[in-house]
């Protein structure tokens, strides 16, 4: 009877893909090092190794992320004070847009919740809005930022997530709180300019579709929280953007459009064709090797050149042009608290005061009159239709802007501008 016991728990072993001793011991033991490698970082203080580690393999797990996005963020402690620019008992002007997107948050993931949690996330979500909003009044709330939130929400609870999401949109989404889009639309160009230089052929078949790289719009601005429905593809990415310059994403989204150079070519060359394959992020999206592709390009395209090839030049005061010298360099608290107070609210009061980054003529004239066509279409849309501003800003969804941009008569005009 012993006998047929042992052979039956071989056999289930073998049938479900048990490893050895040897091979678990193998398994755990790279776990280990990787775990202990991220210890170390944190105990010696080394950011540059703990954000080496966000960019190569990622944090691991979301017990390690819910101490190590923390440590990177400066925000361990919860009872020390920070600078704050507003006050809690002032409402924000946007507070009505927030309550109608925290309404359609929670749907993707996480998964299979009942309607009784569903409505305790949003209520936590909409505190942690808000309160971001309040203590930053100079803020313009972007419709996205509520995806974005959500995923702190879901990792850290209402209390650390407050104080993680305001230095996250101090340091690397204040582009996309700016009063209007141009900052976003820069970047969009930019990313125009990535893919240009990396796949000529795939470029001029997108372009030849007349396809404006509005298709990646929600990738930049909500870090793919909005289009991916898989929390551990998520937080993988959240560990490469929070580790890295906020342009990073940018990187991403251009890794993930060249990733897919031969779906594209294979398509017709039709506006709406192009345009609605795009938008699309693939469930079977290889997160890892985009992000190895992402760091590749940053490496060959550096923050300032790609600025110079593209001939766009962001502003001084952008998070993108300013990350190494305002957010790289603090170590501690105090020093995030003096950043914030002393750099960061000064560019928040006076938006208005936005000068474009000196850039170095390096670019060729063909690029140049191709960015500066490009971008020239997407700020015309921006400021002669209210309706895509609004359907953006408020609330619509993201993802109608993608239907909006297939169908309206806006696309003649665009190819048209300039």
């Amino acid at each position: 009877m012993k006998r047929k016991q042992r052979k039956q728990r071989k056999h289930t072993k073998k049938r479900h893909g048990h490893h050895s001793y040897k091979d678990r011991s193998a398994l755990e033991n790279e776990e280990f090092q990787g775990t202990f490698k991220i210890n170390e970082a944190m105990r010696t203080k080394n950011f540059t190794l703990l954000r080496e580690i966000g960019r190569k393999t990622g944090f691991i797990s979301d017990p390690i992320r819910r101490r190590v996005w923390p440590f990177l963020l400066h925000c361990t402690d919860m009872e020390a004070k920070r600078v704050k620019e507003g006050s809690h008992k002032v409402p924000h002007k946007d507070e009505e847009q927030v309550k109608l997107d925290v309404l359609r948050s929670f749907n993707s993931y996480p998964k299979n919740i009942d309607d009784d949690d569903r409505k305790t996330l949003e209520g936590m979500l909409h505190r942690v809005i808000t309160h971001v909003l309040r203590l930053f009044p100079s803020f313009h709330y972007y419709q996205g930022f509520h995806d974005l939130s959500s995923v702190f929400i879901l990792l850290f609870g209402e209390k650390y997530a407050c104080r993680l999401v305001e230095t996250v949109a101090l340091f690397f989404l204040r582009d996309n709180m700016y009063k209007n889009m141009e900052p976003v639309l820069k970047q969009l160009t930019i990313l125009d300019t990535l893919i240009q230089l990396e796949e000529i052929e795939l470029h001029n078949h997108i372009s030849a579709a007349g396809v404006l790289p509005y298709y990646c719009l929600s990738w930049v601005i909500t870090w793919c929280s909005h289009d991916l429905d898989d929390l551990d593809k998520i937080t993988r990415l959240f560990d490469l953007f929070l580790s890295s310059n906020p342009f990073m994403v940018v990187y991403f989204a251009a890794a993930v459009v060249l990733s897919r150079r031969d779906e594209v070519l294979a398509l017709p060359c039709d506006n709406s064709t192009i345009h609605s394959f795009l938008t699309k992020l693939p469930k079977d999206l290889d997160v890892d090797s985009l992000c190895q592709k992402a760091c590749e390009l940053e490496l060959k395209y550096p923050v300032y050149k790609i600025q110079c090839l593209s001939s766009v030049a962001l502003d001084e005061e952008s998070a993108v042009n300013r990350y190494e010298k305002d957010f790289v360099p603090i170590k501690t608290l105090e020093e995030l608290n003096q950043a914030i107070e002393n750099r960061v609210l000064p560019i928040l009061q006076k938006s208005e005061q936005r000068t474009p980054i000196e850039l170095q003529p390096i670019y060729t004239d063909v690029q140049r009159h191709q960015s500066s066509t490009l971008l020239q279409k997407l700020l015309h849309v921006n400021k002669k239709d209210a309706t895509f501003y609004t359907l953006l800003t408020l609330g619509a969804g993201v993802g109608l802007v993608a239907m909006f941009m297939s169908n309206s008569n806006l696309l003649r005009e665009w190819l048209t501008v300039v």
